[in-house]
């Protein structure tokens, strides 16, 4: 099955999301477009740093289908720069924010390391 609909008249249909940061593959994973608990949106996703104009990170959102879907960018500072709303470099935002738990192996490595990176300039 490759898409649903709820009795509510919600689409759900399986997406595979492609992680790249900073030109590093970090894996694949799939979730259900259609579960409002995940604030997942169906666009692809690209993270823009507001200071140095960088495309740094993405999440390449594919339906079930196989089809691209369009990027939405959300302005998140790159590693390099400071970020005054959370850990600069993390893909922890708006739709991630909670979706920890989704996120492959590398990806997790990553994050970990962002974030104690930050944590131990910050004392």
């Amino acid at each position: 099955m490759k898409a649903w609909t709820d009795p509510d008249g919600t689409l759900h249909e399986i997406y595979t999301g492609t992680l790249i940061a900073e030109g590093e593959f970090l894996g694949q994973f799939s979730y259900d477009s259609g579960q409002a608990a995940y604030k997942w949106d169906r666009n692809s996703l690209a993270y823009f740093c507001p200071q140095c104009g960088e495309i740094w990170g993405r999440v390449v959102a594919t339906n079930a289908r196989g089809e691209q879907q369009l990027f939405r960018i959300i302005a998140s500072s790159c590693p390099r720069h400071h970020d005054h709303w959370g850990v600069p470099g993390s893909f922890l935002r708006e739709s991630f924010e909670g979706r920890l738990d989704d996120l492959p192996a590398e990806a997790l490595q990553r994050e970990f390391q962002i974030h104690l990176n930050y944590f131990e300039k910050q004392l």
